[in-house]
């Protein structure tokens, strides 16, 4: 039995990025772009998962998500996953629904906890910063 494509992604947005559903804002990693190929072969799905950082710990248990949810399909035979290394993920990957749940999810936050720019910044380091900056332009 031959593998439709619309029913592999319809499976692969049941798992979600660890750290969208840590924000309260769970994104599929179809919507975050982590899906960066996906061949099927029959009844065998062939993925490359493109992690949002090659060093999060995580991965290992997105790939356990993906496998389980992929092979719960009847129509699914063999799985197999393989980390993309060559591609860096930006959030340009991302779908437009994952972007806007996310920004839906970030406009929240910052009303809730307003971030002033520079907040952290010592007296004085700001006025220290300009004056950098302008010598920099002066010097161009």
């Amino acid at each position: 039995m031959s593998l439709i494509r619309a029913e592999v992604e319809k499976a692969l947005h049941t798992v979600y990025d660890p750290c969208s559903i840590a924000s309260q804002s769970p994104v599929s990693v179809i919507d975050m772009g982590m899906v960066s190929g996906l061949d099927l072969d029959g009844d065998a799905v062939h993925l490359r998962l493109l992690p949002t950082n090659l060093g999060c710990t995580l991965v290992p248990s997105i790939m356990i998500a993906i496998e389980e949810a992929l092979a719960a399909m009847p129509s699914v035979g063999s799985v197999s996953i393989s980390i993309d290394k060559e591609t860096h993920w930006s959030p340009d990957q991302m779908s437009e629904r994952g972007r806007e749940m996310l920004g839906r999810r970030r406009a929240q936050a910052q009303a809730r906890f307003p971030v002033q720019s520079k907040q952290w910044m010592l007296p004085g380091q700001e006025e220290a910063r300009r004056q950098r900056l302008e010598m920099k332009r002066k010097a161009v």
